[in-house]
């Protein structure tokens, strides 16, 4: 399915890619599933994979975006874990917090279906953000970017996860959801002043979980 920055666009109505801009598209790879893909990718045309970071395909029309494939490995418990599934043709960096992500709905973009995850899991990643500087800070606005598509049950879900957290990871959530209230705007990202209420609202709400 597709993950990162590019989910917020597709979530909007009609897929109107507005809310983002982002030079490459993200492409969470269940393990189970690695050969699969693996194979599949010999009929993929456009792309070629970048010979400094075999994960990331380059397209061939500068148009396109770039294709990272990133791994989901749902024997990693803790947030933190991270391995290299070491693979000559597509090697992926498998990431804990990818745990986060349930299946959510599949739509149809200029005539593509794409599956996409549910809201409220790629935003506890998101806010779980440990980057700091501008990758921080875009990553956070991501987080304002699906807050900005998600509806009362994905705001109840996001409580859900976040109740079952430990307390360091709850920490951490709340904390940059503090900095978010704080961020003033960046180019081609959700403005953050705009989104000030819907930040402050699920602040409130998940510090009343926490307590």
């Amino acid at each position: 399915m597709v993950g990162g920055s590019q989910v917020p666009n597709l979530l909007q109505p009609g897929a109107a890619s507005t809310l983002v801009v982002s030079q490459d598209v993200d492409l969470v790879i269940p393990i189970s599933a690695h050969q699969q893909v693996r194979e599949s990718l010999a009929n993929v045309k456009g792309y070629r994979a970048s010979p400094d970071e075999p994960s990331v395909w380059l397209p061939d029309d500068p148009d396109r975006l770039e294709i990272n494939f990133i791994g989901r490995d749902p024997e990693l418990r803790e947030t933190n874990d991270s391995y290299v599934l070491d693979d000559p043709r597509l090697p992926l960096l498998v990431f804990g917090l990818l745990s986060f992500l349930r299946e959510g709905a599949t739509i149809e973009a200029s005539g593509i279906r794409v599956p996409l995850p549910r809201p409220a899991g790629l935003a506890v990643e998101k806010l779980l953000t440990e980057r700091s500087g501008l990758k921080g800070e875009r990553d956070l606005l991501v987080a304002l970017g699906l807050l900005m598509v998600c509806d009362e049950s994905d705001l109840l879900e996001i409580a859900r996860i976040f109740q079952t957290m430990p307390s360091e990871a709850r920490g951490m959530v709340l904390g940059n959801l503090a900095v978010l209230s704080l961020l003033q705007p960046l180019p081609g990202m959700p403005n953050p002043t705009q989104g000030r209420e819907a930040v402050d609202a699920l602040l409130k709400r998940l510090k009343a979980v926490a307590q």
